[in-house]
């Protein structure tokens, strides 16, 4: 899938309130994607690039995306700032560049392709890693389309402002499968087992919602934990109140 594609199904998300029209866009977004690439629209959509467990951080705060956008637009760092006063949102102030800067070349890039160049800006580390990230931002901005920049930007904020979580997607696999929820539990059962919503997407959309029975608690991977539960109610056998008399 191309990340223009992708970024078109970001936007229906953002503009949808209804928990389910929700559901139904995830589960299209889902039975379109790749088995490839279907874990890292998942992780993406999140605003993340792996499970959370794993600790990948893009390190990338605030001040240093206002020097990445300006990079990307030829614009100052003031200027990115001035208009991120104004708009309240560096995804739509990033976007808003773009379109100014319209003649700039635009590759069509893979969602795979974004999403390796994400990891790598993460990955970067040790002397001069702030500045190449910068640079590495910098390019990939250059590279997209606007739409795809205004999600891009926010990725790595964590702001993606879908209004949705993990278990939104649970629900939406169940509906890819059958067109309603009714396999929910059997998914969330594999989820609370191993709790890597990516790995889930994919071994359905791989293999079919019977590979997620064989999944079992895996070293370094979080179980979920359960409420518990009462299963028997007690108040029949309760003894009957004793009434003291004042004689």
């Amino acid at each position: 899938m191309k990340f223009t594609n992708f970024a078109d199904y970001l936007a229906r998300l953002e503009a949808t309130s209804s928990r389910l029209a929700i559901t139904e866009i995830l589960a299209e977004l889902f039975k379109k994607a790749s088995a490839d690439e279907v874990d890292k629209i998942c992780y993406l959509s999140l605003g993340q690039l792996a499970p959370l467990y794993e600790g990948v951080e893009f390190n990338l705060a605030e001040k240093l995306l206002f020097r990445a956008v300006g990079q990307a637009f030829k614009a100052s760092e003031e200027e990115v700032k001035r208009e991120y006063r104004k708009i309240g949102d560096l995804g739509e102030v990033a976007q808003r560049l773009k379109t100014l800067n319209s003649g700039k070349e635009n590759r069509d890039l893979s969602v795979n392709q974004v999403y390796e160049m994400l990891l790598a800006i993460a990955e970067e580390g040790g002397s001069g890693s702030v500045e190449r990230k910068v640079r590495k931002m910098a390019e990939l901005l250059g590279f997209l389309d606007k739409l795809s920049v205004k999600y891009v930007v926010r990725i790595p904020l964590g702001r993606l402002r879908l209004g949705f979580s993990d278990l939104t997607i649970l629900d939406a696999l169940s509906w890819m499968l059958k067109g309603d929820k009714s396999q929910r539990n059997i998914i969330e059962e594999a989820f609370n087992v191993q709790a890597d919503i990516g790995n889930i997407v994919r071994l359905v959309k791989v293999k079919g919602l019977d590979s997620l029975k064989d999944l079992r608690v895996r070293l370094g991977v979080p179980v979920m934990s359960g409420l518990c539960q009462r299963p028997v109610s007690y108040t029949h056998l309760r003894a009957p109140a004793t009434v003291l008399v004042l004689v």
